[in-house]
């Protein structure tokens, strides 16, 4: 359901500016937010693109007031979607409903989301961009409950296999792991982590020293202008639950991709899956580290399938400076190749 629909003139990086269409958007059931943008009339999209965030984050991932991926890609013709999943921005006011699992991302959000996006753009299929922990998400809907209703799947710093390529993360994970099962934690507390983006925002100096030998860090030094960087810590960062935490590490050095109940494996239906599939890594992601996140294009079956990496790290993958001419142009075109305007297809 479209709660509002109005004319925008968004900054799509520096001076660079362009129209669109943008429309706050409610799903059916449990009322959850989106913000869709595309090309004013009478341009025909391209594709239907859900942009999913990760892990404590929100819609601010991909737009932000001097620069904005949702926008590059609205301009390119597609018709973008980019949701807040339970609990996380809009949805969080629209519903008191709140994540305590991973799964309920892959069987209950993801598929509402969809079918919105397919109702309102028209197209079949939707393809799923997501960005770390959204990547996981994408990947365990996709080859499930949304099969027949994805068109391709694009990946940013997705550890596919948590840990790999990092000791501190790895011995992180199994801590977690072992603090799961003591029952200290099954209350399941929230954690707000707009503390966590305040703080970083106060010690931005700090965390963007080089040479500093941290073993995490959520950007590499020096990719981001501040003033950007600024905005994306007091923005993005939001709520989330323990429990989500628990699910993101338990996988330590192996596939993390399981139902809750042990019933469902995603990580073997996601092998199985043949749908295109771009999975980006940053050289620089003490987050999710190349060889974590490549372990997905190598254990998928895809006949069209790519990984590449780039001199970034975790969160500037999509809003550094080099992201905008080096990631989103490979993403734009990556999709560009895998779809066909309505009214080309009509034709067809």
């Amino acid at each position: 359901m479209i709660l509002r629909t109005e004319l925008v003139d968004q900054i799509v990086d520096g001076e660079h500016s362009v129209t669109l269409v943008k429309d706050v958007v409610m799903t059916s059931g449990v009322p959850l937010g989106m913000v869709r943008k595309r090309l004013p009339p009478p341009a025909e999209t391209r594709a239907a693109v859900l942009l999913i965030h990760g892990f404590g984050q929100n819609r601010y991932t991909w737009h932000i007031e001097g620069r904005s991926f949702s926008a590059y890609l609205a301009e390119r013709g597609f018709d973008v979607f980019n949701l807040d999943l339970r609990g996380h921005g809009r949805s969080g006011q629209y519903s008191d409903a709140r994540p305590h699992a991973v799964e309920q991302y892959v069987r209950e959000d993801l598929p509402s989301f969809a079918r919105e996006a397919i109702r309102l753009s028209g197209h079949e299929q939707v393809f799923l961009v997501g960005h770390s922990m959204g990547g996981l998400i994408s990947y365990a809907a996709a080859s499930t409950v949304l099969r027949d209703y994805v068109q391709g799947i694009v990946t940013i710093g997705s550890p596919y296999r948590f840990g790999d390529g990092s000791g501190f993360l790895s011995a992180f994970s199994a801590l977690a792991h072992g603090l799961r099962f003591t029952g200290v934690f099954d209350s399941n507390p929230r954690l707000p982590l707009g503390i966590v983006g305040e703080q970083f925002r106060a010690l931005r100096r700090f965390w963007d020293q080089e040479g500093l030998p941290l073993p995490v860090r959520g950007w590499h030094p020096g990719t981001v202008e501040p003033h950007l960087l600024d905005r994306y810590l007091s923005k993005a960062f939001d709520w989330t639950s323990l429990g989500v935490l628990f699910d993101v590490l338990k996988g330590g050095n192996r596939v993390s991709l399981r139902s809750r109940d042990g019933r469902v494996d995603y990580a073997l239906a996601f092998q199985s899956l043949n749908k295109p599939l771009l999975a980006i890594a940053g050289e620089h992601d003490l987050l999710a580290p190349p060889d974590s996140v490549e372990a997905a294009v190598l254990r998928s079956r895809s006949r069209d399938k790519r990984f590449r990496m780039f001199p970034l790290g975790h969160i500037d993958l999509i809003v550094g400076r080099e992201a905008t001419c080096t990631v989103w142009p490979l993403i734009g075109d990556w999709l560009t190749q895998r779809s066909i305007p309505r009214d080309a297809a009509a034709t067809a």
